[in-house]
């Protein structure tokens, strides 16, 4: 969807826009697809993700997946009925394992399972990350290792379906399976907790009933793959990936506009640049500038000031390349981990056997949005220091601060000073948490933790802080425009761009009655306004799947992404 109608993630208290609250009803977008999107287990993708929690496309389980789904439960019933001890089923969790369960109290202990995980805190999740909470915990239960019951996915894809969202709070899980918001989520399907349903919070009960659906009973094992998950790593991840995807898209606008205003040498954007180098990132960087600056006055012998410009102008592509190649092997990562079995215990269908394993471990994905910050974080160090020479006399041409006019006053030298300031942030959000876990949970027995909601959450945070850093960018890029002689014509991108920050932003002319209205800015850059006017003129960016292949191979039964 365009981002005008996606509702703001955690952290980003209202949208873009600032039109509406955080979590707002998604009954205003209006989409509903004619074709569901089928789960198969093996074929999940990060858009589709997206595309369902923000829309309200229907959801399907394949036959096939069923099947598995069935085997596996066979393979469960059997080892109980052998009297084999199970984790979580017939025994205690965490330090309580040493417990055995009698046969007579699984149930009331499936139930207690639910209540005694529920402990999540902070604010309520958006409805949109929570429906794509709902939909990776409904893609994992369709892998064969599992071992639910057909009933419990079915009944999960029918609360999707007929938007009832359990209230899901934001804090509570160290990323070892989100048992606190998974929980959330499984009291709703017992007939407990709180639910939105269209739009009103009302006790889970009430909003089943109102949806036409019963609350399910729950059979051994069923407490623990609903609870031991991490669905709120998988869902709201997704989500942020893809508005990372576009926010490398809105960097790329604000330095090509950059170049503009510098009058900046376009060698750096020579194919043979990314030929003799070829990063994947790096390559798609400098193609992407180059549609940006398709026309612009640069190409034009002699238009650039300098052989060499300092690197912040110079090593864009290189930079933002390893942005491109930081979100591209998050985005693998995540696919794989959407179509994989996060569960303990796992059920071995071909072994008919179940183990206690550490599948639920997402330090994988931790360790690689820790990765993606950095990469944006350099980026936007970058961008600060391309504000700052534009600022600077001596290294743009122009005036201190880009004045109007020459004299005592300081121009956008203000905006130099916030920039530097929110850029600080930027390299705080930067630092990595998978290694922040020092606790001794469960009595010393969960001794490691990955942290990887807190690692997706800082990147969102980083996403909303990097685009107001980027409306400081523009500001000064367009006054730079508008202060050089002879900076015409600008480019396809370049000229969209600028036209989108004279319409929010005007130039500066009288500095004792001049103030811009960055917050507008922001919405513009934000929000869908600035990249739907690029794409008009240059063309829309090119989905990560077309730059870095697909995330699933062949070989392994996931099929390629389509």
């Amino acid at each position: 969807l365009p981002r005008a109608h996606r509702p703001a993630l955690p952290h980003q208290h209202r949208d873009p826009a600032g039109s509406r609250p955080a979590g707002a009803e998604l009954l205003a977008v209006g989409l509903e697809p004619s074709r569901p999107l089928e789960l198969t287990g093996d074929d999940l993708t990060v858009d589709a993700v997206e595309e369902v929690a923000r829309s309200r496309r229907r959801v399907t389980i394949a036959e096939a997946a069923l099947h598995r789904v069935v085997r596996a439960r066979e393979v469960v019933e059997q080892v109980l009925a052998s009297g084999a001890p199970v984790y979580g089923t017939t025994t205690g969790l965490g330090a309580l394992a040493r417990n055995p369960i009698p046969l007579e109290e699984l149930e009331r202990f499936s139930f207690a399972t639910v209540a005694d995980q529920t402990g999540s805190y902070g604010r309520p999740l958006p409805v949109p990350v929570v429906r794509a909470m709902m939909l990776s915990r409904a893609n994992g239960m369709a892998k064969a290792g599992v071992g639910v019951r057909r009933e419990l996915i079915e009944l999960l894809i029918a609360l999707l379906n007929a938007r009832v969202h359990p209230v899901v709070r934001d804090i509570g899980s160290v990323g070892q399976g989100d048992l606190a918001q998974m929980a959330d989520i499984g009291k709703v399907l017992i007939g407990g907790g709180l639910a939105d349903y269209r739009g009103a919070v009302m006790p889970g009960h009430q909003a089943l009933s109102l949806a036409g659906l019963e609350p399910i009973r729950l059979a051994p094992k069923e407490a623990l793959a609903l609870v031991s998950a991490n669905g709120l790593t998988t869902g709201f991840g997704s989500m942020v990936l893809a508005d990372v995807a576009d926010l490398v898209d809105a960097l790329q606008v604000s330095a090509a506009l950059s170049l503009e205003g510098f009058a900046g040498n376009l060698s750096i954007v020579h194919p043979a640049a990314g030929e003799l180098r070829p990063h994947a990132g790096e390559k798609a960087a400098g193609r992407r500038l180059r549609e940006l600056l398709e026309g612009s006055y640069l190409w034009q012998p002699g238009a650039a000031r300098h052989l060499q410009d300092p690197l912040s102008f110079r090593c864009v592509p290189q930079t933002h390349g390893a942005l491109y190649d930081a979100l591209g092997h998050v985005r693998r990562t995540m696919e794989i981990e959407l179509n994989s079995a996060g569960d303990n215990p796992l059920v071995a269908v071909e072994d008919q056997a179940i183990l206690s394993v550490g599948n639920f471990d997402v330090v994988a994905l931790a360790a690689s949005f820790d990765f993606l910050r950095i990469a944006i974080t350099a980026a936007v160090q970058v961008l600060d220091e391309r504000v700052q020479k534009l600022l600077w006399a001596q290294f743009s041409g122009l005036s201190t601060g880009l004045a109007a006019t020459s004299g005592a006053t300081g121009g956008l030298r203000q905006l130099g000073r916030a920039c530097a300031a929110l850029t600080a942030e930027a390299r705080g959000l930067a630092n990595p948490v998978s290694l922040d876990y020092r606790g001794q949970v469960s009595e010393g027995v969960e001794d490691h933790a990955s942290m990887a909601p807190l690692s997706v959450r800082r990147t969102s945070e980083l996403v909303t802080l990097a685009y107001r850093i980027i409306a400081f960018e523009l500001v000064v890029a367009a006054q730079a425009v508008d202060l050089r002689e002879g900076a015409r014509p600008l480019g396809q991108g370049t000229r969209a761009a600028y036209e989108a920050v004279r319409d929010a932003v005007p130039v500066l002319v009288d500095e004792t009655d001049w103030a811009p209205d960055i917050d507008r800015l922001v919405a513009t850059a934000a929000g869908a306004e600035l990249l739907r006017r690029v794409a008009r003129d240059a063309g829309e960016r090119k989905p990560l799947s077309e730059l870095h292949g697909p995330a699933l191979e062949h070989g392994d039964g996931s099929g390629e992404q389509p």
